[in-house]
């Protein structure tokens, strides 16, 4: 048995080095092998310099991959999730604030499930920032897409590797990967977590984000449910605006022969954009059934730079 950390960064210079001694010094308790993988995701800091240097001092559990640019985390967890060798995949963010010593009670609920996920039931960050654009996106994502756990953001979390090993998650997509995993039929649960205010650094995200989260939210849901074949949901709503045009225009002329009202321009513009509108759905239809047809490899994400590790060093 290995466990795999996969650890995403973004100009965590004050962080990754304490990080990384916490971990260690939790994986060795556990009496097995381990890997620690950070993913530097175009940080303009000392990140890189100083996960360097504890390569420097031979540790050899430590991997990273230096991407060319940001990508973005969700291209981050891709990468390190197809580069993992362990049976059992762990993730946590990189600030410090998720636990480290909360790993063996998740790992100790992976034995009944795929995915054990971590709750901050009392969760450490500022209640305008975080707490609420949170309590919001876990609201509407445990209705909309009939997730049953409290915290779907909460990046502590614990795989078996065959769950994650060949998923690609676009971007936002990591918000939202209990929800992806639970249509994929993987059984998941969740853990109460001890979560941790920030030591270093300032938070990377704030309330802009609620706009491009709400629209990823309805993605992950309109992508399980047609996700497959979009023309089904295209076609529907097609032929809804086309029936609507055709009732509409047969009251006008009724309207207008049968009883010699004069109509307005005002209905009858709205009869011709709604059957117009009907006919661009279908084409959308189309369209993007051919899309979906196109499949998304992992050179569309990112792009990796340098992966260093201590054999490559002494090379």
């Amino acid at each position: 048995m290995m466990y795999s950390v996969v650890i995403p960064v973004f100009n965590e210079e004050g962080n990754v080095i304490p990080l990384y001694t916490e971990l260690k010094e939790v994986l060795t308790k556990l009496s097995k092998e381990f890997e620690i993988i950070f993913v530097s995701d175009g940080s303009t800091d000392n990140t890189l310099s100083n996960l360097l240097s504890i390569i420097e001092q031979g540790e050899k559990n430590l991997k990273v991959i230096q991407f060319r640019r940001r990508f973005g985390k969700s291209s981050a967890l891709t990468a390190g999730f197809q580069s993992v060798k362990g049976e059992i995949v762990i993730t946590l963010d990189g600030d410090g604030q998720d636990d480290p010593h909360n790993i063996p009670s998740l790992i100790e609920e992976l034995k009944d499930y795929d995915v054990v996920c971590g709750w901050r039931y009392k969760r450490k960050d500022s209640f305008i920032l975080k707490k609420v654009p949170s309590r919001i996106y876990n609201f509407l994502n445990r209705n909309i897409n009939r997730l049953k756990i409290h915290d779907s953001d909460c990046a502590l979390r614990v795989y078996r590797k065959e769950v994650v090993e060949d998923i690609i998650l676009l971007g936002g997509d990591h918000r939202y990967l209990p929800a992806i995993l639970q249509n994929r039929g993987f059984s998941i649960t969740e853990v109460k977590v001890n979560h941790r205010p920030r030591l270093k650094g300032k938070a990377k995200y704030g309330l802009r984000r609620i706009f491009v989260g709400l629209a990823d939210l309805f993605n992950v849901r309109f992508h399980h449910t047609h996700g497959q074949r979009p023309m089904r949901f295209f076609f529907k709503m097609g032929i809804l605006s086309i029936m609507i045009a055709l009732g509409l225009g047969t009251y006008l002329l009724v309207m207008k022969y049968a009883y010699s009202q004069n109509m307005s321009v005002g209905p009858l513009l709205l009869t011709i954009l709604l059957g117009l509108g009907g006919v661009q759905l279908f084409f959308m239809g189309f369209l993007s059934e051919l899309i979906v047809r196109k499949r998304i490899t992992k050179t569309d994400l990112y792009s990796i730079k340098k992966v260093f590790k201590y054999e490559e060093k002494k090379k």
